[in-house]
């Protein structure tokens, strides 16, 4: 009976010791994972880095979910919802990097597309195949004036059937100019110049930050390669056909270098490059489109 009670003051001694210790490393937790998701939250405002936000997050559900299990069997109080609180921030941002990623994967090919169940199939009508609803084409038959017997037949001009005059481009006539600011992941469809667009079918060059890297749609599916000088567009399609390259590493360009691409439409783009961007910072450049009749 004496040794038990000289062993309980020790082990009670033991265990207040055990809980401190538990404290604090769950409060050394919670300051790690609040740095974790401020880096995370700062990343996504001012480089938008994927792969840093992606991270930071991964790392603030980590500690959560550490400093919980060292605060089991205690009581919930300030600590306990500090570490919830990390965790929900931090599968938020994960989340939503997650998300980026599987539309990135979508738009070069790597995944298949969802498909919508609802979305009922698409009938062409009459208007959009270009054939006239009623039967008012008929030509309209009138009596010459100055024979009185030879009748004169004309279209009428309701009718829609009398050709277009609009000219098509003609090959090397320039479509656009622009300028565009490219972050990690942005696509770029250089013949409206809408940025951020993920649609293989229409974006023409897509940046890879990290790698400071530019492909073309569909993860390099066109052509593109550096030239030496401002090129036009008969030197573009010679320089095409020579080097069929997928991508060009910004990094080793100079400010002022010149690349050539083809276009998701078939045309060609002039891409100049008038600073190099380091790190996160977006890729900066100014391109001219010309039309293109690709050759078979």
């Amino acid at each position: 009976m004496d040794t038990t009670e000289r062993r309980s003051p020790a082990s009670a001694e033991r265990d207040d010791e055990s809980g401190r210790g538990a404290v604090r490393r769950a409060t050394a937790l919670a300051g790690l994972g609040s740095v974790a998701d401020v880096v995370a939250v700062a990343q996504l405002v001012t480089t938008e880095s994927r792969h840093g936000v992606l991270v930071a997050g991964l790392l603030s559900v980590l500690t959560g979910v550490l400093g919980l299990i060292q605060l089991h069997g205690r009581p919930v109080g300030l600590r306990v919802m500090v570490m919830v609180a990390l965790i929900a921030v931090g599968a938020g941002l994960t989340g939503a990097m997650t998300q980026r990623y599987y539309a990135d994967a979508v738009a070069g090919g790597l995944l298949p597309a969802p498909v919508d169940a609802g979305t009922a199939p698409v009938t062409p009508s009459a208007s959009s195949t270009g054939t006239a609803p009623s039967t008012g084409a008929a030509p309209s038959t009138e009596t010459s004036p100055s024979t009185g017997t030879s009748p004169s037949t004309r279209t009428s001009p309701s009718s829609g059937t009398s050709p277009s005059t609009a000219a098509s481009p003609k090959d090397g006539e320039k479509i656009r100019e622009g300028e565009a600011s490219l972050r990690d992941q942005d696509y770029l469809d250089v013949e409206s110049g809408r940025t951020g667009t993920i649609d293989p079918a229409t974006s023409d060059l897509w940046y890879v930050s990290p790698y400071r890297s530019l492909w073309t749609a569909g993860g390099g599916e066109y052509p593109i390669t550096p030239v030496d000088a401002r090129p036009g567009p008969d030197d573009c399609a010679q320089a095409l056909t020579a080097r069929e390259y997928d991508q060009v590493e910004v990094g080793k360009l100079a400010p002022g270098d010149w690349a050539c691409a083809r276009t998701a439409e078939g045309n060609l783009v002039g891409i100049r490059f008038p600073a190099i961007p380091t790190g996160d910072a977006p890729l900066k450049i100014s391109y001219t489109v010309w039309h293109w009749t690709p050759q078979e």
